[in-house]
């Protein structure tokens, strides 16, 4: 409550949210609250389907700047659901091990820091978490990579290098190279086509 209270009170902030541009600086913050509470461990589809009911909301708003209120219950929906999210401390193997990875998904993870970090053997990693989720690590890593580069790509005018380094991917080559694989499109052809979308 006092962050939000002390953001709410920024006068930098207030003047992004009372000018033509008031849209574009909440899909900025909205993107970077979805990636903070998926980082904590709240699942991913969920978060993005809150994500998309939140832009829906801006996109039919007809107040133009739009009030600062529309933010202030964004916040508190984000921390709802940080304050609402359990843990158990008797969790599954496999559910560790990708918590571990969501929380920590901005930096570079390789499979000999999880099992560190865990205190799990190295060699029973990847067959516990495929057998759940039918994936391995290093594929699942570099997915959650990609979904958020893709938000950030949509919602944001970061370049490429700026995106990579966020996410944590060791140079830009590596990230576009990873993304088209995924999505087979380039980020620059992913970015270009949802701005067109959203301008349509």
């Amino acid at each position: 409550l006092f962050w939000k209270s002390k953001l709410l009170k920024n006068k930098v902030l207030i003047s992004e949210l009372t000018n033509v541009y008031s849209k574009n600086t909440l899909i900025e913050y909205i993107a970077l609250l979805s990636n903070l509470v998926i980082n904590y461990g709240y699942p991913c589809q969920d978060v993005y389907a809150i994500k998309k009911k939140i832009y829906a909301t801006i996109e039919q708003s007809n107040s133009d700047p739009i009030n600062i209120e529309i933010l202030n219950q964004i916040i508190c929906l984000f921390f709802d659901l940080l304050l609402n999210e359990t843990y158990s401390s008797e969790i599954e193997g496999f559910q560790k091990i990708k918590y571990h990875i969501d929380r920590n998904i901005t930096q570079s993870l390789t499979l000999s820091d999880i099992a560190r970090n865990l205190h799990m053997p190295l060699k029973e990693l990847n067959p516990l978490f495929k057998s759940k989720y039918n994936i391995t690590i290093n594929q699942y890593i570099r997915r959650k990579k990609i979904d958020i580069s893709k938000s950030l790509l949509y919602a944001t005018n970061l370049s490429f290098q700026d995106i990579a380094t966020f996410v944590g991917f060791n140079s830009q080559s590596y990230f576009i190279t990873t993304f088209k694989a995924i999505v087979e499109q380039t980020p620059s052809d992913y970015r270009k086509c949802n701005k067109k979308q959203n301008l349509v």
